[in-house]
């Protein structure tokens, strides 16, 4: 059938469906003025009369202000916060005695949501700890599947409910009539909810009316009692999800972090089990996969409830609570006490765990059915609900490692199980100092086992998830101390070790020296070390160190609370740090002030746009795509305002975007906008791009047309609404992540830009999210500029510096790089210039003493021309020894005939420098679109020197790219640096000398033509 006629056909059924008066009951009839039935008729709680008097139920204007938001104009806040509290003018709250929900209102576009009506914000009252991201309608994981809401209404029955309906379709499919109603009575502990959709199409759909619950990874983890599951669930991609769909009571998820939060997820209409799919990304929660008839429908009832608690058990008791309410289910509760050296475990307990799993110890764990999970309060006691009449283990965790197990059999009654103790641990003080001044220093600790004893002895998880640390002290995403690390304030920090043997290194920062020691633990019961730094003369006179791309907690994928990410800045001696949290504007300002950094560090308030709803075509794709991640700065951020006054950024090309980011700042701040293109090579997450030069698919072998010519790279070029083009970015990221892993994919795309004579400055970043993923400041930009940090910092000085590609990245190296001839000497940067005949390229490379530089690198056009190493080279002996360490800082201090360099060049020239490692062995066998496209995609996988076909997988075409496996013995030079610097190697470059070599004033790009 034709659209057109499938079209009428659609609406013809849905008048049917209005008039015929056979499905009133509710909005199933979709009538005009309808009103959703409350929902979970079967659940019902009970406490004092006065509650209801605390319902509440009103739209947020903008005198409203969030908990902990630190709104630039004072007054009372009056919406909860949280880590990823977004509620904001225009937004519903709902709340009651015991949670306050914010729901999105009409137009309020956040993440996934395309209008407005998920859920957004959800807090135990009075604990400003909302841990959701979102929630939203879908029947499916394509476009199109979640709702579209078009309308609302406020339901106002106090002191009985209150609630807020939405109607609307699904995305794009007006045949596809749906209604959501929240609703919130007095005494519950979270919020009932009720959707129904209709099918007025004339063709049956396939559906899995569901909630979606966008975690986004580093964020609350999801734990689902199924076999074989709890905190594990399958991997699976867009084309296998069908996969992972498995039924569950309930659903919960905890956020181990400061504020700690957990929610529960419980059907409480007909259905009995939910059914959906988990990752630490994304879970989708509802109905059964049903085929829906035209003219038939689906109806979703839940429960979702909130803990002040971090732990599965704070939110699978009241999941539990609810299913005895509505199924008539019996639950029993498990107590104990965790005991070390005979004592009750007296710290926050978050090295230590209770994981209770129905089985018997003879059960294999991927036959058991995990039901909950307990962290002990200070004084060492828990207690969890589980199901009555089955078997259960109960396993005991510390420092991420089980520890200790028992069997329960046919448990019919609340259960004392005693005491449970884990293994003595070492309780670790460090006082770090400089090594002048003797003054306490902000720093980060690093644990790194001596011997395979202790890493195997001590290498742990959270129950599986977010990877594993040796030795384990803390979840990974969360605050310190974090996977094998912790940072250190004023001085000194406290924490507490597993037994074994550790180095432990003192850092702060690529300009310091670092200082070990070696630390036996588990003999003492505590420890005290003490480390001295010292500032090296290396960050040329009058520049700045910049961290452009940093998350914190205001991301929708980082749960570091705001203390610990602002501290991570002074503890690697940061001077400005760019906050660029994903689709909302942050301010770190006042934590700044209130840790006392305001004289040496300032925080630029800037923005991540991030693409997550698919719908942008490349010739020749039928998948569609999103436009990958930008970041801006300066902006204005007023936490009022939805996604604190950024600007929608869905659905439009990035020249749109970048337009539309900067009409949205203050007009003081319009003509500072620096646009950043972010790891424009990235692979894609859930479908969703992170770059837009791949998503494009672009090929760098074929130089970029004049304008747009209906190809990719077409549509690269083009200027979609006479603003920006969409190549209009300022800078591009060439460094991303302490890892630095996709360093030679996007070094090969800026060295094509560069040589398509698009001067977009090549900057280097964190990217952080936490305290383990990426160290933040490593790597960083050097900036030459003006201004200084600290209260007078001009960010317009500093934008224009780096525009102008006055700046150098680096990880560790330091390059001073000028061309010189008698009487002239300039520096790299995007000003053409004739040099003169007798120039010289004039280098001075330094690294502190444990940063080592193997080569130093000139590249010409993209091609490198020099390479100067062993000893061309200074290589400094006994790298952790702070004698005489200005000597051991110099790399090289020389000079190079330019017209050397550029033997063999006709034309105008780029000239960029590089120092650090040899660059990894990589080749180029495929890409995006199914052939080489000149980007590296393999490296030397099976070790034989060479890149081959070989190395690729095994069912790829191309790939993978992978970084050396880091030294694991003392005597390579990299060992040290590869401690504190994980993952990582030495790198450094500058942005390139633009050689006017024919004089007329301009640049005449090489095109590709010139490799």
């Amino acid at each position: 059938m034709s659209s057109p006629l499938r079209l009428l056909a659609a609406s013809l059924a849905l008048l049917g469906l209005t008039l015929s008066g056979c499905k009133k009951e509710s909005c199933l009839g979709n009538d005009e003025g309808c009103r959703v039935v409350s929902p979970c008729e079967k659940l019902s709680y009970s406490c004092e009369a006065s509650s209801g008097s605390m319902l509440e139920v009103r739209t947020l204007t903008p005198t409203d202000k969030r908990v902990g938001s630190h709104d630039p104009v004072a007054g009372p806040e009056t919406v909860p916060g949280g880590l990823n509290a977004l509620g904001a003018r225009g937004d519903i709250l709902l709340g009651n005695d015991r949670a306050v929900a914010v729901i999105a209102g009409l137009g309020n576009t956040n993440l996934l949501d395309p209008n407005g009506g998920s859920l957004l914000d959800l807090s135990a009252r009075g604990k400003n700890n909302d841990g959701l991201n979102q929630v939203l309608q879908v029947v499916g994981i394509l476009p199109g599947d979640a709702a579209h809401y078009t309308s609302m209404k406020i339901i106002d029955e106090r002191p009985a409910r209150v609630a807020v309906q939405f109607n609307g379709t699904l995305d794009g499919k007006p045949e596809f009539p749906i209604h959501t109603i929240y609703e919130m009575r007095p005494c519950e502990p979270g919020i009932r909810v009720r959707t129904e959709v209709l099918n007025t199409a004339v063709d049956p759909q396939l559906w899995a009316l569901a909630d979606g619950f966008y975690w986004s990874g580093r964020e609350a983890l999801p734990f689902t009692p199924a076999e074989g599951s709890g905190y594990q669930h399958p991997s699976f991609s867009l084309l296998s999800i069908g996969n992972a769909f498995k039924k569950f009571p309930y659903l919960t998820a905890a956020m181990a972090s400061d504020p700690a939060s957990s929610y529960a997820h419980v059907a409480c209409g007909e259905a009995d089990l939910l059914e959906g799919f988990q990752s630490d990304q994304i879970s989708s929660s509802g109905l059964a996969r049903t085929v829906v008839q035209p003219r038939d429908y689906l109806v979703f009832e839940r429960f979702l409830a909130v803990s002040e608690r971090g732990d599965v058990a704070a939110a699978a008791d009241l999941a539990l609570e609810a299913r005895q309410k509505l199924r008539g289910e019996k639950y029993v509760t498990l107590s104990g006490v965790v005991t070390r050296n005979g004592a009750p475990v007296s710290t926050s307990g978050r090295e230590v765990s209770v994981l209770v799993s129905e089985g018997e110890l003879t059960t294999a764990q991927a036959n058991r059915v995990p039901w909950t999970q307990v962290t002990p309060d200070g004084e060492g006691r828990f207690q969890a609900r589980v199901p009555a009449g089955r078997d259960y283990v109960v396993e005991l965790h510390a420092f991420g490692r089980k520890v200790a197990d028992r069997q329960l059999d046919n448990v019919n009654a609340d259960t004392d199980l005693g005491t449970l103790a884990v293994s003595s641990h070492s309780k670790l003080t460090v006082n770090v100092v400089d090594w002048v001044s003797n003054a306490g220093l902000d720093a980060e600790i690093f644990l790194v086992p001596v011997d395979d004893t202790t890493l195997k002895g001590t290498e742990g998880s959270l129950h599986g998830r977010f990877g594993t640390c040796a030795p384990w002290l803390g979840p990974p995403p969360g605050p310190s101390p974090a996977c094998n690390r912790f940072l250190v304030r004023n001085g000194t920090a406290t924490v507490d070790v597993p037994a074994g043997r550790f180095y432990l290194y003192a850092f702060k920062g690529p300009f310091w020296t670092i200082d070990r020691k070696t630390v036996s633990f588990g003999i003492e019961p505590t420890t005290t070390v003490e480390f001295a730094l010292y500032k090296l003369a290396i960050q040329p006179l009058n520049t700045v160190g910049a961290d452009l791309h940093v998350h914190g907690a205001a991301s929708f994928d980082s749960s570091i609370p705001e203390y610990d990410r602002v501290l991570s800045f002074s503890a690697t001696d940061l001077d400005v740090i760019v906050s660029t949290d994903h689709d909302v504007i942050y301010d770190y300002a006042e934590t700044v002030r209130s840790l006392g950094l305001q004289n040496k560090m300032s925080a630029v308030v800037g923005l991540e746009t991030t693409g997550h709803i698919l719908w942008m075509k490349r010739p020749g794709a039928t998948v569609p795509l999103v436009v990958g991640h930008y970041n801006f700065w300066p902006l204005e951020y007023d936490p009022t305002k939805p996604r604190n006054g950024a600007p929608p950024d869905e659905l439009v090309e990035p020249g749109e975007l970048f337009d539309r980011v900067k009409e949205s700042a203050p007009s003081a701040l319009r003509d500072q906008l620096l646009v950043q293109l972010n790891h424009p090579w990235s692979d894609a997450e859930f479908g969703r791009d992170l770059g837009y030069p791949r998503a494009l698919a672009l090929d760098t072998t074929k130089n970029l047309p004049a304008n747009d010519d209906g190809t990719s790279a077409g549509m690269y070029v083009r200027t979609p609404k006479g603003g920006f083009a969409n190549n209009g970015q300022h800078a591009q990221e060439v460094m991303n992540g302490t890892q630095n892993d996709m360093l030679l994919p996007y070094r090969a795309f800026w060295f094509y830009t560069l040589n398509q004579g698009q001067f977009a400055a090549g900057t280097a970043n964190s990217d952080s999210h936490s305290l383990t993923d990426n160290t933040v400041g490593v790597p960083r930009n050097i900036v030459y500029t003006s201004t200084r940090p600290g209260t007078s910092f001009n960010t317009a000085e500093f934008n224009k510096a780096l525009k102008a590609g006055e700046s150098f990245g680096t990880n560790g190296p330091v390059i001073e790089a000028t061309v010189e001839a008698p009487g002239v000497i300039r520096r790299f940067g995007f000003t053409p210039f004739a040099p003169a005949a007798d120039a010289q390229l004039r280098l001075r490379v330094s690294a502190a003493p444990w940063v080592p530089v193997e080569e130093v690198r000139i590249v010409v056009n993209g091609n490198v021309v020099k390479a100067l190493s062993g000893t061309d080279l200074f290589h400094p002996e006994d790298p952790l020894n702070l004698n005489n360490v200005e000597l051991k800082l110099v790399r090289y201090n020389g000079s190079l005939a330019l017209s050397e360099l550029l033997s063999g060049v006709s034309g105008d020239a780029w000239v960029v420098v590089e120092a650090g490692a040899r660059l990894p062995l990589a080749a180029d066998f495929g890409g995006p679109d199914g052939k080489p496209d000149g980007i590296p995609d393999t490296s030397d996988n099976n070790g034989d020197g060479k890149v081959d076909r070989a190395d690729i997988a095994e069912g790829s075409s191309y790939g993978p790219l992978r970084t050396p496996a880091p030294p694991t013995s003392e005597a390579s030079p990299q060992f040290h640096f590869s401690q504190v610097v994980t993952g990582g190697y030495p790198m450094s470059f500058t942005n390139p000398f633009i050689l006017d070599r024919n004089g007329n004033g301009r640049f005449d790009a090489p095109g590709v033509a010139a490799k």
